[in-house]
């Protein structure tokens, strides 16, 4: 029997099951990799199709949970398909990613009973740019859920001057949840995104940046932000608090970037904050002093 097969009433057990009641949830996309015969049943088998959007040979992904290793830059999440399939449900998938990844009438029921739900208490961890992509695409009544949204990842030089889908779809989330008369009020929103490169640090304030458009879709709130410049990269974390008045009330630091060398992090893992999934009201500076 397919799961299509089961009386709505036990298909809405199961949503319930795996609806988002937690503390935390992940959302990203993982590579795959393995055998071509494994990666083609994996992406086409049971009528399953990719995901528009994403690129070649890369999943959506949904964790009840925070996971630190969805969000990195510097070892991007990957799955091996033609591994054991035991070892894959723990460390990639739960009910509820695997669920949205079935097929549009299941995940239209799922979208539907979220919608009945409209708890506040889940903290949403976003990687950036693909991430945010499979949030606005597969999961986006998730946001009716959230306290806060937590938004991590990297923004290498653009190869054209295009403005991408993901820009578009961050000022749509931010303009919603932090603009004048907000749909879905969020207690706080942080992004924490990486330039690459030893001349990364113009684009951070360029018009298709992505602190530019978090800043041009806030309307008012305590909007904190951090710089750190490296010799490997620059580092943008903005953090966004909604203001009783809609003022503005803007402060911004900058630190050094210490990464890359011997005995140092790895490039871009400063783009992952080491005190999540805690995070504080109000704005606590995230980089240790040079």
């Amino acid at each position: 029997m397919s799961f299509l097969e089961l009386p709505l009433e036990l298909r809405l057990i199961i949503y319930e099951h795996a609806a988002v009641e937690g503390a935390a949830v992940t959302i990203g996309a993982c590579e795959l990799t393995g055998k071509d015969a494994d990666l083609v049943d994996r992406v086409y088998g049971d009528q399953r199709a990719p995901l528009p959007g994403l690129p070649p040979m890369h999943e959506p992904v949904v964790l009840d949970r925070y996971a630190s290793h969805l969000l990195s830059v510097s070892k991007p999440a990957r799955i091996d398909v033609s591994s054991s399939p035991c070892s894959q449900p723990s460390a990639h998938h739960s009910t509820l990613s695997s669920l949205l990844l079935l097929n549009r009438q299941i995940n239209a029921e799922l979208s539907t009973h979220f919608r009945l739900k409209n708890s506040r208490k889940t903290s949403l961890f976003v990687q950036f740019p693909l991430g945010l992509h499979v949030f606005k695409t597969k999961c986006p009544d998730f946001v009716r859920h959230a306290r806060s949204i937590h938004i991590a990842g990297s923004y290498p030089k653009p190869s054209s001057a295009r403005y991408s889908p993901q820009l578009g779809q961050l000022a749509h989330l931010v303009s919603t949840t932090l603009g004048k008369s907000p749909r879905y009020p969020i207690e706080k929103l942080e992004a924490r995104i990486y330039f690459p490169g030893a001349d990364s640090y113009p684009r951070v304030w360029d018009d298709t940046s992505p602190a530019s458009v978090i800043l041009r879709n806030v309307c008012g709130g305590f909007i904190d932000m951090e710089v750190a410049r490296g010799r490997h990269g620059t580092g943008i974390y903005v953090s966004v608090r909604p203001h009783p008045d809609n003022k503005r009330v803007i402060s911004t630091v900058w630190r050094r970037l210490v990464e890359g060398d011997s005995g140092q992090p790895s490039c871009g893992d400063w783009a992952v904050d080491k005190q999540w999934p805690e995070w504080n009201t109000e704005f606590a500076p995230s980089s240790p002093l040079p």
